[in-house]
């Protein structure tokens, strides 16, 4: 999945779960790096190792370990470890994650898991959309976009999106590049085109770009 919060211009995950976790990631205000399986948990000595071959081993036998799905840093430098798992597998392997957690917080580092049961398909739709918006290829879309809701909001500031739309000449990319730049506000996880769904106006804040607690 293309990001630039990565310095190869993408991460990678091995199924459709984690890879919508990483477009989390990717959207989400705060976050300026992230990784994907950078972090390897050596859970007999409770460690933290760079890779798979440094696991100690003992009577032939490699250490017990946790390979969580992507790391990241916030702009205040603080670091953390996204895990996604099914429920199901949470389920199953309770303890097991939560040694995990415990060497983590040891190391600073906060530790999330994300189910199948944060994504729907409405968000997920959503996510894809402003990931798209926050595109340098799209900078000066994204200003024509910018210039009509400002001047749309200076009429009013919380609109019907269609409303919206049709008021302002806009599309449906229009809006999400306001939400991507703190024109507009709203609940992504909610459908943004119904004939009931709203926008307002966000004044420079970014806070609904905020999904999880890192």
């Amino acid at each position: 999945m293309p990001t630039e919060r990565n310095a190869n211009g993408f991460v990678a995950g091995e199924s459709f779960l984690e890879r919508n976790h990483l477009l989390l990631l990717s959207t989400q205000v705060g976050i300026t790096r992230l990784w994907d399986q950078s972090v390897c948990i050596d859970l007999d000595n409770e460690t933290l190792v760079d890779r798979l071959a440094d696991l100690p081993k003992r009577g032939g036998k490699t250490a017990r370990r946790y390979t969580a799905d992507s790391s990241y840093e916030c702009a205040d430098g603080r670091r953390g470890v996204c895990e996604s798992k099914p429920r199901a597998f949470l389920d199953q392997h309770a303890e097991k994650h939560a040694l995990a957690g415990k060497v983590l917080d040891k190391y600073g580092r906060s530790f999330i898991t994300l189910t199948e049961e944060h994504f729907s398909p409405v968000f997920i739709s959503n996510l894809e959309n402003l990931l798209k918006a926050t595109s340098e290829g799209q900078r000066r879309h994204a200003e024509m976009a910018i210039e009509k809701l400002h001047q749309a909001l200076g009429q009013q500031e919380r609109w019907l999106t269609v409303e919206l739309k049709q008021s302002a000449s806009l599309s449906n990319a229009d809006i999400f590049f306001g939400l991507a730049h703190g024109v507009l506000r709203a609940d992504l996880r909610q459908s943004l085109f119904n004939d009931n769904s709203w926008v307002e106006a966000s004044h420079g804040s970014l806070d609904h770009l905020i999904f999880e607690a890192l």
